[in-house]
């Protein structure tokens, strides 16, 4: 298992203590998140945002072919999230827990599913380095759950049809065939 045994902090003291190296790591990551707030809109969307017809299929019912191509295209190897399920997971026993797999999805959709049951991720720590010492050293990274990461993607697939029309041309980021490089 891999642990922190110790973090350097800003003034070059070393923490072993779990409660000191948590409280460090948290106040250092809640410093660089920041805090939520309501801003206040400067901007008229209504005239920055050109009308699109033909959007109808966004809102279709998903189907069990839709959910049923989502789990073909899941990588096998990816980290479990909380509920402990990764792709080859879902894969194996799809024959055993489709219907269920099925429900939740119809339920999302449907806006009928509570949706704190799936909404729970854990955040691990990723060294950016060989030897990290220092809050610096390490990358946060979110490991979803994977009923969150199927509606994820039954949404991204959906929109994939119609994003490269309703984005502006000058538009690059997260965009498939429109990066930088092209």
């Amino acid at each position: 298992m891999n642990t922190i045994t110790s973090l350097e902090t800003d003034d070059g003291r070393t923490v072993t203590n779990h409660n000191e190296k948590a409280t460090l790591l948290l106040e250092e990551y809640k410093k660089r998140m920041g805090c939520s707030s309501n801003p206040t809109m400067l901007y008229n969307l209504s005239e920055l945002i050109q009308p699109s017809g033909d959007l109808e299929h966004l809102s279709r019912p998903i189907s069990t072919l839709d959910i049923d191509k989502v789990i073909k295209q899941m990588p096998v190897d990816k980290a479990p999230g909380p509920d402990g399920f990764n792709g080859l997971f879902l894969k194996r026993c799809w024959d055993i827990i489709k219907e269920d797999i099925y429900t939740l999805c119809f339920d999302f959709f449907n806006g009928t599913l509570n949706l704190e049951a799936i909404n729970s991720s854990y955040i691990t720590l990723v060294p950016k380095v060989h030897n990290p010492t220092s809050v610096n050293d390490f990358r946060p990274i979110s490991l979803l759950n994977g009923t969150l990461k199927i509606i994820t993607k039954l949404l991204a697939n959906r929109l994939q049809t119609r994003i490269i029309t309703l984005t502006h041309t000058n538009q690059y980021g997260f965009i498939k065939n429109r990066t930088i490089q092209d």
